[in-house]
């Protein structure tokens, strides 16, 4: 069952809004923290971020997906609209998939700048999403 918030595009779009911003924040964070040269804080921010980006945004997407949730009910209005359910799932499973390679490199072969580029990217695909989203389910 879908919760009222997900189906208000002013609702959904605060829940958007606010965690994007919250990624920015704390990725802009982890770029300062690279000029101190403090390993130690990246490291803790980067688990930081990895714990937001599960908690926050792919929990969100999850939510969405549930089989009698949000997609569902707008993927069985048209045969158009499922077609955009299954990109938006696209969407979804490339932010878990980066998710994914920041933790196993963090775990292999330990910090470097491309973490960086990884979290960027996140906000990136992310911030596409939630318009396409938004336009297409919400609009």
């Amino acid at each position: 069952m879908t919760g009222p918030s997900l189906k208000q595009l002013q609702a959904h779009r605060q829940i958007h809004d606010t965690g994007l911003a919250l990624a920015v924040e704390m990725t802009d964070d982890l770029v300062m923290m690279l000029r101190d040269n403090d390993e130690k804080q990246i490291v803790t921010q980067i688990v930081e971020l990895v714990e937001f980006w599960e908690s926050r945004v792919i929990s969100h997407a999850d939510a969405e997906e549930e089989e009698d949730g949000f997609y569902a009910e707008m993927a069985a209005k048209s045969a158009d609209m499922k077609e955009k359910v299954i990109a938006l799932k696209r969407d979804h499973q490339l932010l878990r998939d980066l998710v994914t390679k920041i933790k196993s490199q963090m775990e292999e072969e330990g910090f470097s700048t491309q973490i960086i580029d990884y979290f960027r990217t996140l906000i990136i695909v992310n911030e596409m999403h939630s318009r396409d989203e938004e336009r297409f389910l919400l609009q």
